[in-house]
């Protein structure tokens, strides 16, 4: 009989599940695609009960793969932000709105003075994304739905309530939206604010990360093939646990961390976020790291890897992976419908590709692409503050060895790379570790989280000064481009009125 540490990590694009063994040995994973996700224009919602039935399933494979495995824990992570409704019974209340869903995005603009008074409460600016402006968008449009809201949850949430039929939330993920990461408290003045009938109100109580655990209930049990009983753990987001499992805080030398999955993460972890240059950029998060001392500060986009998926749906030829090819291109990756949400924070931001010519071949499109999602990590870690060390690069462009030299070399600094090394699901297990198994910090760096697969460090020659060059004249065409976002989206709203209309 072996005994194991479940890791459960509901995602946006897919449902990841893993079991190690008590030394830190992954012993089984497995990834399924997340089918609960509904798109529709600015609508991004998740089924919630379809989301539950598919962590459960993925617990169950992974569950297959072992012998006779005895649970010690199981720790939950999920996609952050977002609202996740649930009435006074726990029932769901119609779809999630996702991080993604852009329909509160109209609101930002509009809000503009009692954003700035929250952003003085929270110290980050509230999006689209945020549940306080989704839940004000429900109240404006769906207030018979908002009218039955007992208990606003975030996924992660959500599926701890699953498994142990507790509503119980960890305030780090929370805070951003409404509260103050220095106290670790919610604000009632951030709902009044907003003019929400309800707010604060609405949010589970709150418990430390490795306090907030309960009992795996009996039905939860039966659907896994488990033992009733076993300690479930609400972990960190999903951010903060890959981050983990990147090695920032928790393996010596990484002083900041990159991710490019879904959206594009950029880190480092501060011993004081007031230390910031300026305070942070509006779009920046603060959270207190759940390994120990320190905070970990960063920027959650909207638009990371899935960027090179949207180019190839919209250009022709796209060469994937992409070789370097040195262009005049300059590409700005502001995709997504709801705009962007860090560094830059704008609901109304728009891509844009630049110094196209009838020469210009679908090589350098797609290299321009690679580029951006680069000189967007390099202006985000310039906002964090400069420190020594090296930077973790995860998520899917972790595999992409072009990618990782080129990233370095805009950086100035060495990128560890370790592409398939299951980060989410490493810094989920370290923290189980920490709190389930009574694990030091040592045993975490050396057993949990390892050593990186690979070193890349910087270029010093012509593509150095390429990346410098280049990555300024990004920068300064983002700032001369901005003051048009909100004409350019007013057009595709006035473009919307008309379809369907005859000329």
């Amino acid at each position: 009989m072996t005994q194991v540490l479940l890791c459960l990590d509901s995602g946006t694009t897919a449902v990841k599940a893993a079991a190690f063994d008590l030394a830190g040995q992954m012993l089984a994973s497995t990834e399924r695609p997340n089918r609960a996700l509904h798109r529709d224009g600015l609508r991004i919602e998740q089924d919630m009960v379809q989301s539950r039935e598919d962590a459960f399933a993925a617990l169950r494979a992974v569950l297959a793969e072992l012998r006779d495995p005895q649970v010690a824990g199981l720790v939950v992570t999920g996609q952050g932000d977002g609202l996740w409704p649930v009435d006074a019974d726990g029932a769901p209340l119609g779809r999630a709105l996702t991080w993604l869903d852009g329909r509160a995005r109209g609101m930002v603009a509009e809000l503009a003075p009692a954003l700035d008074a929250v952003q003085a409460i929270t110290g980050s600016r509230l999006t689209a994304a945020s549940a306080s402006l989704q839940l004000l968008w429900l109240q404006r449009h769906e207030p018979a739905r908002f009218a039955r809201i007992r208990h606003a949850l975030r996924l992660k949430e959500w599926l701890f309530l699953g498994l142990t039929g507790v509503i119980a939330a960890e305030p780090s993920a929370v805070l951003p939206a409404w509260g103050r990461w220095q106290t670790g408290a919610a604000e009632p003045e951030v709902g009044r604010i907003l003019g929400l009938a309800k707010g604060t109100e609405l949010l589970p109580d709150f418990r430390p990360v490795g306090e907030c655990r309960a009992a795996l209930t009996p039905a939860a049990a039966a659907a896994l093939g488990i033992t009733a009983g076993i300690p479930v753990l609400l972990g960190p987001g999903d951010v903060h646990a890959t981050l983990i499992g990147l090695g920032l805080g928790s393996r010596a030398g990484v002083a900041r961390a990159s991710i490019f999955g879904t959206s594009s993460i950029h880190a480092r972890l501060q011993a004081d976020p007031a230390q910031m240059p300026a305070g942070g950029p509006p779009g920046a998060m603060v959270q207190k790291f759940a390994l120990g001392p320190g905070y970990l500060c960063f920027h959650p986009a909207f638009n990371g890897a899935t960027l090179l998926h949207h180019m190839a749906q919209r250009f022709a030829d796209l060469p994937s992976p992409a070789a370097p090819a040195w262009s005049e291109l300059v590409l700005h990756p502001f995709f997504e419908p709801g705009g962007e949400r860090a560094p830059w924070t704008d609901p109304h931001a728009r891509g844009a590709l630049l110094g196209v010519t009838a020469a210009s071949t679908p090589a350098e499109i797609a290299w321009a692409g690679r580029e951006a999602l680069a000189f967007v990590a390099h202006h985000s870690h310039r906002l964090l503050g400069a420190a020594e060390g090296s930077l973790s690069l995860g998520g899917g462009l972790a595999g992409d060895g072009h990618f990782a030299a080129f990233l370095a070399t805009t950086l100035g600094r060495p990128v560890q790379r370790s592409p398939g090394a299951h980060a989410g699901a490493r810094g989920l297990a370290a923290v189980a570790a920490r709190y389930l198994l009574g694990a030091d910090a040592a045993a975490i760096a050396a057993d949990w989280i390892g050593p990186p697969a690979e070193t890349v460090p910087p270029d010093t020659g012509a593509i150095a000064a390429y990346a410098a060059e280049k990555y300024t004249l990004f920068a300064d065409l983002v700032a001369a481009n901005a003051p048009f976002w909100p004409r350019i989206a007013a057009l595709r709203a006035r473009a919307e009125l008309m379809t369907g209309v005859d000329g």
